[in-house]
């Protein structure tokens, strides 16, 4: 996971993310969900999203509400 320098939220779901220097505007969200992690060692709880951007790019992203931390999970090719 690499950490996102700016993530733009609006009602906690992100709309627009800073990743490489450059803005990535999320055109829509194609799903969502929580994952528990292994809470025997002590991780967080992290929510997730999959968005496509304006230019066609597949992203997942994920936050870690504790923390208020957003993270660049996985970029689909």
């Amino acid at each position: 996971m690499k950490r996102l320098e700016a993530v733009w939220v609006k009602d906690r779901v992100p709309q627009k993310f800073m990743w490489q220097r450059r803005l990535v505007v999320i055109y829509r969200i194609l799903d969502y969900w929580r994952d528990i992690g292994e809470w025997w060692h002590n991780e967080p709880e992290l929510w997730f999203w999959r968005v496509q951007s304006n230019d066609q790019g597949v992203y997942e992203l994920a936050w870690d509400p504790t923390k208020n931390q957003w993270w660049l999970y996985h970029v689909y090719d």
